[in-house]
């Protein structure tokens, strides 16, 4: 056999072969780009889509904002003046819509958010003012269009009419806590446990729900229904109380006509500058006058703060100032009644003593009732604590109402609704917007509506 000249034969195969693999690897490579282009491409116009909703989502947090810090009245507007920049607050244009404002971020990101005039709205028993705001934010071409609502309390009335207590986070109760004569509220999760019942409304939060466990139930009749819409509190607006007060008559001499009266008053600490209240070791003082105004409440072993008997109408208000402007320190802020001591309202109204705690959106501040008050009678009186966190346990009964940031009960606690709540209505001024109800709008305004297609 001849191999040379088979070697010869085979010799022109190579050319074809090679030229075949270099297509093939040429197609391979043109393939490759081409997924290489697109996923750049798919991946800019990603990221550019996440940048837009952030810029659009910071137009709508600067809403709230403006509004908080410029509070406008319900047919007007905050807008950055064209000659000054300054925010400055003017009338709603003629479709009730403020003018649009825009922000450029940097980077080829930008955004323009529009408000609404504010609406009032009624819903879980309390009176708020609504807005809308549809902002639009741009990355780079690409653009994403979203919608909130905001609302803001009115404080009228300050408490939710029917609700014994209102949590601004979750609740979570048990051990045979009763909720009586009025509903309970949270704009998160309630979580009933144990032998714990309500009997009255009780309303998660919108979207949230309520979880029954072990013996607990709501009482027939009531909704669980969840709030279409979150409950809302102003910000303790105590005005001058913090300088003037009541507070001189605590210490004068008991033969003074403007004094509050006590007994083992050696057990009684009081400092008027530091505006430090301590009762222990069974002292008791009886409190005369109209407006107090402490930076920390302690009553300890026995001892009693009671609210002298008052004319119909009228109220003692007792103001917890913050822990900011009373220097900081453990407590300050704060409320303590422990060791069966007591707050004894000497009448049968539990509007005549409204205790009122600033609290702090930083600092943590709080109102303890625990450790085995046994009175006759429940405490009687309204807290108003939108920053804090207000503690009912071990056999404590409280009648009036309870408005938080977040409400504990504990061990036996009771807490029972007065209608009479109602009748407090003497809010603060602040209008403090919280959103709620976001929304993603499509690209385009498709009718003529602004917040059309959200």
């Amino acid at each position: 056999m001849n191999f040379t000249k088979i070697a010869r034969d085979e010799r022109g195969l190579a050319v074809p072969i090679a030229l075949a693999i270099l297509f093939m690897v040429a197609a391979l490579a043109t393939i490759s780009v081409k997924e290489a282009v697109v996923s750049q491409s798919q991946s800019y116009r990603d990221r550019n889509v996440k940048r837009a909703l952030q810029a659009a989502a910071a137009g709508l947090e600067t809403a709230v904002y403006d509004a908080n810090l410029m509070q406008p009245g319900s047919l007007e507007c905050v807008i950055h003046s064209v000659t000054t920049g300054q925010l400055v607050t003017v009338s709603a244009q003629a479709d009730n819509w403020c003018a649009p404002q825009s922000e450029d971020l940097g980077d080829n990101v930008s955004y323009t958010m529009r408000v609404s005039s504010a609406l009032p709205l009624s819903v879980n028993g309390q009176a708020l003012l609504a807005r809308k705001v549809v902002s639009t934010g741009a990355s780079n071409g690409i653009k994403r269009r979203v919608s909130q609502r905001i609302t803001a309390a009115t404080g009228a009335p300050v408490f939710a009419g029917g609700y014994a207590g209102v949590s601004l986070s979750a609740v979570d109760i048990g051990n045979s806590v009763i909720v009586t004569g009025g509903g309970l509220g949270s704009n998160g999760n309630i979580t009933l446990k144990n032998f714990a019942q309500v009997c009255g409304l009780t309303t998660p939060g919108p979207g949230k729900s309520l979880n029954i466990q072990n013996n607990a139930h709501v009482c027939s009749g009531y909704s669980t229904a969840a709030a279409t819409t979150n409950f809302n509190m102003q910000p303790v607006d105590q005005g001058n109380a913090a300088t003037v007060n009541d507070n001189d008559r605590i210490g004068n001499p008991p033969s003074s006509t403007s004094a509050d009266p006590c007994s083992s008053c050696s057990s009684i600490t009081w400092s008027p500058s530091s505006r430090v209240l301590r009762l222990a070791n069974n002292a008791t003082l009886t409190l005369g006058g109209n407006v107090y105004s402490f930076c920390r409440l302690d009553l300890s072993n026995t001892a009693q703060l009671k609210i002298a008997t008052r004319l119909p109408g009228t109220a003692v208000r007792i103001y917890i100032d913050s822990p900011e402007n009373c220097g900081g320190g453990s407590g300050i802020g704060s409320v303590s009644v422990a060791n069966n001591s007591s707050i004894v309202n000497l009448n049968t109204d539990p509007t005549t003593l409204q205790l009122y705690v600033v609290g702090s959106p930083t600092v943590a501040t709080s109102v303890d009732f625990s450790n085995g008050v046994t009175l006759p009678t429940d405490l009687l009186m309204a807290i108003y604590a939108p920053f804090s966190t207000v503690t009912l346990r071990n056999n404590v009964g409280l009648t009036g109402a309870i408005a938080a940031r977040s409400l504990v009960m504990q061990n036996n606690a009771t807490l029972t609704y007065s209608n009479r709540i109602g009748d407090i209505t003497t809010g603060s001024p602040i209008r403090l917007y919280r959103p709620e109800e976001y929304v993603e709008c499509s690209n385009d305004q498709p009718a003529a509506a602004y917040d059309s297609g959200c």
